[in-house]
């Protein structure tokens, strides 16, 4: 889905739109009179799920955040925010995992990698529903 915002800009005699959002190709792209089109590249799944979900269930919310404008600082701190959610709930399942301990202390640093990994993986569940599919 793509996704243009009201508000017009003279681009080379052209009337383009400010501000354009593509929920396929996980990009914003922001449109000024004076330079290059500026476009942003998300690739993180949670971005990518957000927008899909988004798009069918909860399209007026990305239109209007495509409109004012605020689309692209809307994005940013929501893949920061889930990462870092993401990170502290692996940090505190890890401190509880005594084979995780278990593993770094003797140098299986490779078991623990996959420890994390998984870790990682149930972690994501929970913080999907809270702010992923919302």
């Amino acid at each position: 889905m793509i996704i243009r915002s009201k508000d017009k800009i003279n681009v080379n005699g052209k009337n383009n739109p400010v501000w354009i959002l593509d929920t396929d190709a996980l990009t914003v792209t922001q449109n000024t009179p004076d330079a290059e089109p500026n476009v942003t590249i998300f690739n993180s799944d949670h971005i990518k799920y957000h927008l899909h979900y988004s798009a069918e269930y909860r399209p007026a919310r990305l239109i209007n955040l495509v409109n004012d404008g605020t689309i692209l600082s809307y994005l940013t701190n929501l893949d920061r925010s889930i990462t870092e959610a993401i990170e502290r709930q692996v940090g505190m399942m890890l401190e509880n995992d005594t084979e995780y301990l278990r593993a770094v202390e003797v140098g299986d640093l490779v078991k623990a990698k996959g420890l994390e990994n998984m870790d990682r993986l149930c972690a994501r569940e929970p913080i999907y529903a809270a702010m992923v599919y919302v």
